[in-house]
């Protein structure tokens, strides 16, 4: 008889014991992992800054701005840490236009854009379906080099949002 409640009386410790380390992870938040955010952006249609409608380099007051606006598609809370935005650019380091195409000779580092909060500063928590409102700013800046190829030309774009 000896033998039998040995086993039993280590079994039954073995399955506490499994039950308190199980019980303690899920406390400790070992249960499942928060949701990813799913950040949906739209770019409104683009105004300007200033009289023209087109950039050119150097002119002063001559930025394209787009009404950017950051919904969070998840189910819960979401933390929204940083937006940024990023020339497209081919190799060598030409623009690029939406679809992908080269900008021969017009160079994207000749492009500033920027991210400009419109509602408020960032970090902010963001609701299920609720939205952040900015703007992009996109501007040539003046160089010496011949910045003929960038006349008329639509460079692209990226936002990335975290």
């Amino acid at each position: 008889m000896k033998g039998p409640r040995k086993a039993l009386a280590f079994l039954v410790a073995v399955a506490g014991t499994a039950l308190v380390l199980s019980t303690s992870a899920f406390a400790l938040g070992g249960g499942s992992a928060p949701t990813a955010a799913v950040w949906k952006l739209r770019l409104g249609p683009a105004t300007w800054s200033g009289k023209f409608t087109r950039l050119y380099p150097g002119v002063t007051n001559d930025t394209e701005v787009f009404p950017l606006t950051i919904t969070n598609g998840g189910r819960s809370v979401q933390r929204l840490t940083k937006v940024s935005a990023s020339m497209m650019t081919r190799a060598g380091g030409d623009a690029a236009t939406a679809a992908g195409a080269d900008i021969r000779g017009c160079r994207a580092s000749w492009f500033t854009v920027s991210v400009d909060p419109r509602d408020r500063p960032l970090p902010v928590k963001l609701a299920a379906r609720a939205s952040y409102a900015g703007r992009v700013a996109l501007a040539v800046r003046a160089t010496a080099a011949n910045q003929d190829a960038c006349e008329g030309a639509a460079p692209a774009f990226t936002v990335t949002a975290r």
